[in-house]
C-alpha cells in the first residue's frame, strides 16, 4: 500500500496501514500517517485513528501470545523467534524486569512486537496492557503529527 492509496482512500487506508505496522507485518505507518496529513487530513483525528489501527493490531498480537502460552498453535507469530529465538528471550527479559511500563515502548519497529508478545506471554493482564500500549501509541503518531506539521 502507497502513500498514494492511503492519501485516495484516507482514514481507513490509514487505519489498514496502522493496523498492520501493529501487528506482525512491517508496515511504514508512519510514512502513510505523514502522506495523508500532507494531503489536509485533520490531525487529530489521523492520530486517533492511526493510533486506534496500531493498537488493535497490537492487541491481536498480544491474543496471539496468549493462544502461544495456553499451548494453542499460532503458526506465524512464530516468525517473531523463528530465526532469532535470542529476540524472543530479549523482550522476556525485558517485560520480567520492567513490566508493564514496558509497553510504552510498543511503537518500535520490531522490539515494539517483541515486546507485546512477551507481556502476553508472561502474564500481563488485559486493563494494564491496554492502558501502556494505547498511551504508547498515540505518544508516536502524536509525535509524528506533531513533526510533520512542523516542517510543513
Amino acid at each position: 500500500m502507497g502513500t498514494e492509496v492511503v492519501v485516495e482512500y484516507g482514514l481507513p487506508a490509514l487505519f489498514v496501514a496502522a493496523f498492520l505496522a501493529g501487528s506482525l507485518v512491517p508496515f511504514p505507518s508512519e510514512a502513510a500517517m505523514i502522506a495523508l496529513l500532507a494531503s489536509g487530513a485533520d490531525p487529530a483525528t489521523a492520530v486517533a485513528v492511526a493510533a486506534t489501527g496500531n493498537f488493535l493490531g497490537a492487541a491481536t498480537l498480544f491474543w496471539l501470545g496468549r493462544r502461544l502460552v495456553a499451548g494453542k498453535s499460532v503458526p506465524f507469530a512464530s516468525r517473531l523467534g523463528g530465526k532469532n529465538p535470542e529476540r524472543v528471550e530479549s523482550g522476556l527479559r525485558a517485560a520480567r524486569r520492567w513490566g508493564t511500563p514496558v509497553l510504552l515502548l510498543s511503537w518500535v519497529p520490531i522490539l515494539g512486537d517483541v515486546l507485546v508478545l512477551a507481556a502476553a506471554m508472561v502474564g500481563v493482564r488485559a486493563l494494564p496492557f491496554a492502558v501502556f500500549t494505547a498511551t504508547g501509541k498515540l505518544l508516536r503518531f502524536g509525535g509524528v503529527a506533531f513533526l510533520t506539521l512542523q516542517v510543513a
